[in-house]
């Protein structure tokens, strides 16, 4: 009876032993699966961020279907695929953009090398939470997915333009069988070591834990490789310290960030990112701080200094980088000196081009309204019916002089400031101030829209009230107003006129059209075009005129109310 309890005790002890051994390693399984999982996920976010800064936010939004043999196109696909080769693990690189409710691609860096590869303008079907939170901050798939091409972990991060609007998304794909292959021999061990437990339980454990410092190795080569991808980028690299007393300290930087400012990279860990601003920029840093931390993605130009105290400009990216529990400061900077030494320049020949031509403008209207003047007095002491034919076509001609340097005159203005935004209503009241426009009843439908537009905007909107009064004879109202759909908004302005015919729609934007040949539409349309907004007509003749200014996506906005 004894010997029999003996053994009813040693077989329980056994299977207390066995499944405790069978707890412990499902435990260490469950976490290597989990650490190494994570540890790929934090890695794709890191080279999404990394890939989408060096990406030209402004050149990537005017990538259209069809383009794919464009230069932007072609730049930006050479980018995805030289991240690609350096890091063997990614299978695919490539940039998303949302369309209504859902997502296209737009440059895949295997375009033109591989036919299966999409292009710009192909849907991604079921795109999951995480691709959309991909437009907001840098983010990676909790599982795996699969589609077209195949399972993969996915990592995403926003691709912003120069306003710090969001433009699309990078897109970093690794392989299933990448993580899979390890997860799956973790599996299959779990399940031999928890066979083989009933016999060699310890020698299980001794295996397991063997096996779990092979697959820490591959880990810590994973990094290696994404370290080099770190070291190598052309922008400098930041990864600071979010918390604490030692905010803004930072923890790490690569080779350009050192090379950029003439530090090491062992002096920049020694300071803070402070350090390196302008004193006029030092106070502005925990502002900057507390929206960082907030989750606000941040982008602007500041002045960094350089070891020897020279100042030089940046553009500078930062947001806030999870790794784990641990908060951290991602700031990619880039030197923009080159760049504000050529719009400088450049600023300085447009200045001195523009007072060469006011001056040259000015000495040619004054010799032609002398010359009028001895046409005129020529012609009233002539009573010759042949020289006062002759006067009248010189006449002819002045005017002609006259009408092309108020063209000239115009045109040389467009594109001499910087777009801005406008408020279209208050622009449109400045524009129609300069005419008589009191006897036209005027409806607005704007709701404080805002576009982004050559500083002549106002000419545009005079110019058409001015089309109204000279060719709408029978107009009574004109309407200004909108309407919006998936990718653009159409500023809209109507007169309830005579209409304008359907064979001269396109006609009347033309240079020689019309009495008054250059000073009309053909400039709205140039001034418009500025900025990317088209203008066409769309009126039904007999019922007025209508002309529409389409504004593409990010021209647009809706400003506070009061």
């Amino acid at each position: 009876m004894q010997q029999k309890s003996s053994r009813i005790i040693s077989t329980v002890l056994i299977l207390l032993f066995l499944i405790l051994t069978i707890i412990i390693v499902y435990s260490i399984s469950t976490e290597t699966q989990h650490a190494l999982k994570g540890a790929v996920q934090d890695k794709l976010v890191a080279v999404a961020s990394a890939t989408a800064s060096q990406i030209d936010g402004d050149s990537y939004a005017r990538i259209r279907e069809g383009e794919e043999s464009t230069a932007e196109f072609t730049h930006i696909r050479d980018q995805l695929r030289s991240i690609k080769q350096a890091t063997p693990d990614i299978r695919y690189v490539y940039t998303m953009r949302k369309n209504g409710d859902s997502v296209v691609f737009v440059v895949d860096g295997d375009y033109g090398y591989d036919s299966d590869s999409p292009g710009i303008g192909q849907a991604y079907p079921d795109a999951e939470p995480e691709l959309f939170m991909g437009f907001i901050t840098p983010t990676a798939d909790q599982e795996f997915t699969t589609d077209t091409w195949g399972t993969v972990l996915s990592g995403f991060a926003p691709i912003r333009d120069r306003a710090g609007n969001v433009v699309g998304i990078v897109g970093i794909d690794m392989d299933s069988s990448v993580v899979s292959t390890e997860l799956n021999r973790l599996n299959i061990i779990l399940y031999v070591i928890g066979l083989l437990a009933m016999i060699f339980a310890v020698i299980g454990i001794i295996i397991f834990d063997h096996r779990r410092a092979i697959d820490e190795q591959k880990i810590e080569e994973s990094e290696k490789k994404y370290r080099l991808l770190f070291e190598r980028a052309g922008d400098a690299i930041f990864l600071l310290d979010a918390d604490g007393e030692e905010q803004g300290a930072i923890i790490a930087a690569n080779k350009a960030a050192a090379d950029m400012h003439g530090f090491t990279i062992e002096e920049l860990q020694r300071m803070k990112i402070t350090d390196l601003d302008s004193p006029a920029e030092r106070s502005r840093a925990p502002e900057r701080f507390i929206q960082i931390l907030d989750g606000v993605w941040l982008h602007g130009e500041l002045t960094h200094l350089k070891k020897d105290g020279t100042e030089f400009p940046v553009e500078v990216s930062s947001g806030k980088f999870d790794l784990g529990t641990k908060r951290y400061i991602l700031v990619i900077d880039r030197d923009i000196s080159e760049r504000k030494k050529t719009d400088d320049a450049l600023h300085r020949v447009t200045a001195k081009l523009s007072l060469l031509n006011s001056v040259t403008f000015n000495d040619i209207q004054n010799a032609v309204f002398t010359l009028d003047g001895y046409n005129t007095l020529g012609k009233a002491f002539s009573d010759n019916e042949k020289v006062t034919d002759a006067f009248n076509k010189s006449k002819e001609s002045i005017k002609k002089i006259t009408r092309s340097l108020n063209f000239a005159k115009s045109y040389q203005d467009l594109g001499a400031q910087r777009p801005q935004w406008q408020d279209v209503n208050l622009v449109f009241i400045q524009g129609i101030s300069h005419i008589d426009f009191s006897k036209i009843e005027r409806n607005t439908h704007l709701d404080n829209l805002e576009i982004y537009a050559d500083s002549l905007l106002e000419r545009v909107f005079q110019m058409l009230a001015e089309n109204v009064l000279r060719h709408a004879k029978t107009a009574t109202r004109v309407t200004l107003g909108y309407e919006q759909d998936r990718e653009s908004l159409i500023l809209f302005f109507e007169d309830n006129g005579v209409g304008i015919p359907d064979t001269i729609k396109e006609k009347i934007f033309e240079r020689e059209f019309g009495s008054h040949k250059g000073l009309e539409l053909f400039l709205v349309r140039a001034i418009l075009g500025i900025t990317g907004i088209t203008i066409r007509e769309t009126g039904t003749p007999g019922s007025g005129a209508r002309f529409e200014m389409v504004i593409p996506h990010g021209g647009y906005r809706f400003g506070q109310r009061n």
